[in-house]
């Protein structure tokens, strides 16, 4: 049952009993929140309108989640006391609730991505130079190492975690196996036993990956092939795994040499998948028709040279638009599909630091949250978007949407 708005939240926290079980905020302390409400990000004449918060002091490699409920779920590093953290914030409040989750043992590229289930409850992959899971099981919290601890520091890059209808969760992650050559591998608990398998031993595959389940309850994870120059998409169908091409620097003539960077994978309304993702000058979207993938270009881009610069979030809007979050060398933009065109908003300026480390999430309401790093200062940010007058914004050349 949601928390009422009409209590003190953090009484609520305590008192409340939600029919789907305790809450893992329930326990936590209160966080010092500076809440801002800024004027709207956007130029007046958007459609979409943005006002920002604080959240904390400090923050990079950000994830959001929102539930039914519409309550936040976040997780996210705090580099100046370079720990994995976990924060919630109910709807209606201006108020967070934070917990750590542990160190990130002085590995500057620990990543971390949070995703919740069908009851609402957070789980949460991160890499502070091993691989760690954690989530709450409507009673308590779990946090397990998923990897050994021998050798280099061999756990780095993207990490992701979605679980299936049926609560089976899957855990994927980048793994160093040599110098200059690595892969990824993906995880999957049955019957309280890890299962674990090497998805593509390309060199340099899954420094960038996304994971997702289909609406057939099966898991599909979007990723690069660095060294090759291609984005890939495994899928898990009728018993087994399946590759394919989705785009590839050889079918190209526009020079990029990198594609697939800062991918993120979701369905559309015909539970087809669609990917978000970067080559050297470009957004793009791959959209699946059941036959083939179909490629469009969303924006042109400046990426930092960085695998940091890279991040993509996508998502889908009650009317089924695709809406992309994304860093563009320093700016954070909104990208949306408005049924006629692409349009794109530029949601945060650039400012010193060059790495916004941005993520995205929709609410029941069709309401956008994108979670950043404020490039001015550092602070972690959290920017709501809601639609507003539909005067005209502006747009993006590239291919229409189909």
């Amino acid at each position: 049952m949601p928390i009422t708005k009409k209590l003190d939240v953090e009484m609520a926290m305590l008192a409340a009993k939600p029919a789907r079980g305790n809450r893992p905020w329930q326990f936590l302390g209160p966080a010092a929140v500076l809440f801002l409400l800024l004027q709207p990000l956007a130029a007046a004449a958007q459609s979409w309108n943005w006002r920002a918060e604080t959240v904390a002091p400090s923050g990079q490699q950000t994830s959001i989640a929102v539930d039914a409920d519409g309550n936040l779920h976040i997780s996210y590093v705090d580099d100046v006391n370079q720990i994995v953290r976990y924060a919630f914030r109910p709807a209606g409040s201006t108020r967070w609730f934070t917990m750590d989750l542990g160190g990130t043992k002085g590995n500057t590229e620990t990543y971390t991505k949070i995703v919740l289930d069908r009851d609402g409850n957070p789980h949460i992959c991160y890499t502070p130079t091993v691989l760690r899971y954690a989530y709450w099981d409507a009673k308590e919290w779990h946090d397990s190492q998923l990897s050994s601890d021998a050798g280099m520091p061999h756990i780095q890059h993207s990490c992701s975690v979605a679980i299936a209808s049926d609560g089976t969760p899957y855990v994927s992650w980048y793994q160093i196996a040599f110098p200059n050559e690595g892969h990824f591998k993906l995880a999957e608990l049955k019957d309280r036993v890890w299962t674990l398998r090497t998805m593509d031993f390309s060199p340099q595959t899954g420094k960038f990956h996304s994971l997702a389940i289909d609406p057939q309850g099966n898991p599909i994870i979007s990723y690069d092939a660095y060294v090759d120059g291609e984005l890939r998409c495994a899928r898990y169908r009728d018993g087994k795994w399946t590759t394919a091409t989705v785009d590839s620097r050889a079918w190209g003539k526009t020079g990029d040499y990198d594609v697939g960077m800062g991918n993120a994978v979701a369905f559309n309304k015909d539970g087809q998948p669609m990917i978000s993702y970067y080559t050297d000058h470009s957004l793009k979207l791959a959209t699946f028709d059941g036959t083939r993938w179909k490629l469009e270009t969303i924006d042109s881009v400046n990426p930092t040279g960085s695998w940091m610069g890279t991040r993509s979030s996508l998502v889908l809007d009650s009317k089924g638009f695709p809406h992309v979050s994304y860093d563009d060398g320093g700016l954070v933009k909104h990208a949306y599909w408005d049924g006629a065109q692409w349009r794109v908003q530029v949601v945060v300026p650039a400012g010193a630091q060059k790495h916004t480390f941005s993520s995205m999430a929709i609410g029941p309401d069709d309401t956008l949250y994108i979670l950043y790093r404020d490039p001015s200062d550092g602070s972690l940010m959290l920017a709501t978007g809601r639609l507003g007058s539909k005067a005209a914004s502006a747009s993006a050349q590239g291919q229409q949407h189909h």
